[in-house]
């Protein structure tokens, strides 16, 4: 019995070199890949796989294949994420410039009084929620304003009017993919 196996070992061992021979002319010699190369199989005088062999190989290729094309999917799904949070960034700026813009506006009848008013999201020409924004479909956009002291920038006192002079605003802007982009500011009254 040990024979057998010896003599199947050898067999196989055979077939390996005979293999690597063949990589070697190919290498060499291009052309030289076009002839018969031995083959791995039970039988030393086989030209082919075995149908089992076949199959075997087929599985373990399908295995690898699934994992290895499971973190290309991973990658490609999150792979949009970034142009939607730049885009989301750039509404949540669009609307803290027009905010900024609002207030340094003191000669067309707007400034800081105007921007922090009580009506400042209920307004329909100020800034009121947007749920979607206009062209803009699963962005929704809010603006937040609340009053600060010198003391303590982020710690609000209340809602607008703010008789301190200082408002903390914060532009809001989410998407479902990416949850909520926050941009804040700080708003002073000065003349």
């Amino acid at each position: 019995m040990p024979s057998a196996v010896v003599q199947d070992l050898e067999a196989r061992l055979t077939a390996v070199r005979g293999v690597l021979r063949a990589v070697k002319r190919a290498f060499i010699n291009p052309q030289s890949a076009i002839r018969p190369v031995p083959v791995l199989s039970g039988n030393p005088h086989s030209k082919g796989f075995t149908l089992i062999e076949t199959i075997i190989t087929l599985v373990v290729l399908s295995i690898a294949a699934v994992g290895v094309l499971s973190v290309f999917t991973t990658g490609i799904s999150g792979s949009a994420n970034p142009l939607v949070i730049d885009q989301a960034t750039q509404l949540a700026q669009e609307k803290m410039d027009t905010i900024l813009g609002d207030r340094a506006n003191t000669s067309g009848g707007r400034g800081f009084d105007w921007v922090v008013a009580a009506d400042y999201n209920t307004n329909i020409s100020k800034y009121p929620p947007e749920d979607p924004i206009s062209s803009f479909a699963g962005f929704t956009r809010s603006v937040l304003i609340s009053c600060v002291t010198t003391t303590d920038l982020n710690a609000s006192t209340g809602a607008p009017p703010c008789a301190s002079g200082y408002a903390h605003v914060t532009v809001d802007v989410a998407n479902e993919l990416i949850g909520t982009v926050s941009i804040e500011s700080l708003v002073a009254k000065y003349e």
